[in-house]
This record gives C-alpha cells, sequence and structure tokens, in this order.
C-alpha cells in the first residue's frame, strides 16, 4: 500500500516509491529533494514531474532545472538495510567525470559492490544512467550513482563515501552527501486495522447491545 499513490497520484500511469528531503549539513533546512519514480514510460514521467505538488514548489513547473536520470537500483537482499537502523538515514548524489574515466566504472564495479555489501549500511544503491526514451538505448550510458545509506554522523557518512572504490579511483567529479528526511508515501503508519472486521468486535457489540459487561473496570474477568 502507497499512501501517496492512492491519494494525491491516484490514476497517474507513475508510482512515486522513494520521496525524501535532503537536507543541510545541520539537518534544520530543506536544500533539495530526491524521488524515484517508476513508470513504463518516460513522458509519463515527466508529465508527472509538472504538476507533482512538491516540483511545482521546488521549480514553479518548469522541469528544465530538476535532474532526471534512469536509475537501476540493485536489487539485492543485502543492500536492503532500514533506514536509521545504524544512525540516520543519508544519501549520496555522485556524478561522473566526464574525461579519462573511460571503462572505470564497469573494471571497478565487483569492487564498489563488494565494499558496498560489506558495509552493512546501505538502504539503497544504484547507477544512474541517461534518461532515454527507452531503457535498453546504447545512449543510456551510467553518469553517476545514487545511494542511500546509514550513518552514525555526518563526518561519518563522509568518509564511507570517501572510501568507496569509485571515488578513490577517481571516477567523480561532484559528490554531494545529506542526511534526509523521509517522507511517508508508504501508508505502513495510517494502514488499516487488520482485526477491525474480525468476528470478534461483533460478539463484543451484540454483547454490549445484550447487557454483558464487556468493558468493566470492576469485574474485568468477565468482559469479552
Amino acid at each position: 500500500k502507497n499512501l501517496y499513490n492512492e491519494t494525491v497520484n491516484t490514476g497517474s500511469m507513475v508510482d512515486i516509491s522513494r520521496s525524501y528531503q535532503m537536507l543541510s549539513a545541520d539537518v534544520r533546512r530543506i536544500i533539495g529533494h530526491v524521488m524515484v519514480l517508476e513508470s513504463k514510460e518516460l513522458a509519463h514521467v515527466e508529465e508527472l514531474l509538472r504538476e507533482e505538488p512538491i516540483m511545482q514548489v521546488l521549480t514553479g513547473g518548469d522541469i528544465s532545472g530538476a535532474h532526471l536520470y534512469r536509475w537501476r537500483h540493485i536489487r539485492d537482499y543485502t543492500l536492503r538495510q532500514d533506514d536509521g537502523r545504524i544512525g540516520s538515514p543519508a544519501v549520496l548524489v555522485a556524478m561522473d567525470e566526464t574525461e579519462n574515466v573511460d571503462g572505470l566504472r564497469e573494471a571497478l564495479y565487483e569492487e564498489n559492490l563488494k565494499y558496498l555489501i560489506e558495509s552493512r549500511r546501505i538502504i539503497a544503491a544504484g547507477p544512474m544512467h541517461v534518461a532515454t526514451k527507452d531503457k535498453d538505448d546504447p545512449a543510456s550510458v551510467g553518469v553517476g550513482d545514487l545511494i542511500m545509506f546509514n550513518a552514525r554522523s555526518r563526518q561519518e557518512a563522509i568518509e564511507f563515501v570517501e572510501a568507496l572504490p569509485y571515488a578513490e579511483a577517481g571516477l567523480y567529479s561532484d559528490m554531494r552527501v545529506h542526511f534526509y528526511n523521509q517522507l511517508d508515501i508508504t501508508g505502513k503508519f495510517v494502514s488499516e486495522d487488520p482485526m477491525r472486521d474480525a468476528p470478534c468486535s461483533q460478539m463484543q457489540e451484540a454483547l454490549e447491545v445484550w447487557g454483558y459487561p464487556t468493558g468493566d473496570d470492576q469485574t474485568p474477568w468477565l468482559n469479552f
């Protein structure tokens, strides 16, 4: 159940699976936003971004200033830690150099993946590719990484990302790491009570009608 998709996003051809407010170094200000969208068509995503309330506030409906990439989520169970399990959730947005890095991402892929797995702090991770209309388009090359992970402090977060094999090899031209405030779009905190329609509640109502004690503080052992 996704609360966002079942309310303001009903009827859309896009599902919003993650929505994060990026925070300043002192975690007192919102300085940006990261969203993970799922759709079969790139055009649907662009249409949603023009109408999405948060993007309206940030861009005024002009999404030309928003960075849109195809994120290839590494779907390994070892890279799905609970956010906040160790410290607080943080996000790294890293962009590749454009020169003198040909083949470097591919050459260090396994080493970098091993580092992520062994850290036991990754919430979700994956490379960002050029957002082409067809996901199998050869032009959809890797241009960076989006990594969500847990850290006890900002310094620990910085040290973690600086030790990435990709970072140490000089793959990145720009690295931004921030703690984030996760908006609850899952609906897990407003989920319906699964016992609400259980037969016992109907029986309790019937007993109340019949005059039996169902909430008697003096004889609680007789309560239903």
